[in-house]
């Protein structure tokens, strides 16, 4: 016999799939769950009580996780709902070439481009902070096969 350990679960990220299912009834705030197709950070779990003819349901409540909106969704406990794999990342901003921002990727030196400045209130906030010459980090978010910045901080 080998020492080999065979008892592993594969997780999502590992297998490629942009989601993984999870019991409704397991699910807590700040996690994510897919909801109405669209990748969502949950702001608000409960449970409601089975009544005479119902089953035990969980009502959540959620924030897209790329635009802010807000989604709500009803599920009984026992059924399996799916959670998208949501990878968060930091990078150094090296630059900013019309409208697509420039990141340095560890310490090696590499750039990354094409990932879109975002509009709005957060991109102007990057743009101003890079052009005063502090140093930007901006933090990336990646999921279901989608990528946006999500924030960022200036030192």
């Amino acid at each position: 016999m080998s020492d080999v350990d065979l008892d592993f679960e594969p997780s999502a990220e590992a297998s490629g799939s942009d989601t993984f299912p999870v019991r409704a009834g397991t699910l807590r705030r700040n996690g994510h769950v897919l909801m109405d197709g669209f990748p969502c950070r949950l702001t608000d779990v409960s449970i409601s009580k089975s009544g005479q003819h119902g089953r035990t349901e969980v009502n959540l409540t959620g924030i897209d996780v790329f635009t802010g909106d807000r989604h709500e969704d009803m599920h009984p406990c026992a059924h399996d709902v799916e959670v998208p794999v949501v990878v968060h990342t930091e990078y150094v901003l090296a630059g900013i070439d019309d409208g697509y921002l420039s990141l340095l990727v560890g310490s090696s030196g590499e750039t990354r481009d094409g990932v879109a400045l975002p509009e709005g209130v957060l991109g102007r906030a990057i743009e101003s902070d890079f052009a005063a010459g502090r140093d930007v980090r901006v933090a990336v978010t990646r999921a279901m096969g989608r990528e946006a910045v999500t924030g960022h901080r200036a030192e």
